[in-house]
């Protein structure tokens, strides 16, 4: 249920596609395979990402992101300056969203009144484990005025 709304603006990114070529430049790699291979992930994933700037999947976004420390706003070329630092006990989505909405005195009802999709996803998240689209997650993150690697329990810093 990672649906992504039909006005998404995570499907393609230039500064991105340069953010993937600089890795490649930066390890070292002769193609991008080999980039692909270094992450653990498909080739075409990287090529899409290189010829097209076409973004991957949350999920993909993440495990790049965590092979190279670096933050998803930097890697999606939202930031210049990347301050990711890594969580020394990583937590994971449903554990941070519940914990925010505790300390906010708020419950996922109102979460989803407050933002652009229904409580269910918030629902279907946590009961099946998975993570939002990256529109989804940067909503969140806005709401909640945290990053979004905290959100997903990849850093202790909240921005």
């Amino acid at each position: 249920m990672s649906k992504s709304p039909e006005n998404s603006q995570y499907k393609t990114s230039t500064a991105f596609s340069k953010r993937i070529k600089h890795l490649i430049y930066e390890n070292e790699c002769d193609s991008n395979t080999d980039l692909a291979k270094l992450i653990g992930v498909g080739p075409i994933i990287i090529s899409n990402a290189v010829n097209y700037g076409i973004i991957p999947s949350t999920r993909t976004l993440i495990k790049i992101a965590n092979k190279f420390d670096l933050s998803l706003k930097y890697l999606l070329g939202i930031d210049n300056i990347n301050n990711f630092i890594p969580s020394a006990n990583p937590s994971n989505f449903p554990t941070r969203i519940a914990q925010l909405t505790e300390e906010n005195n708020l419950n996922y009802g109102k979460v989803a009144s407050q933002t652009s999709f229904t409580r269910m996803y918030i629902y279907q998240w946590n009961k099946k484990c998975t993570i939002p689209s990256l529109d989804y997650l940067f909503e969140i993150a806005d709401y909640f005025k945290v990053s979004p690697d905290y959100l997903l329990g990849r850093t202790d810093y909240r921005n």
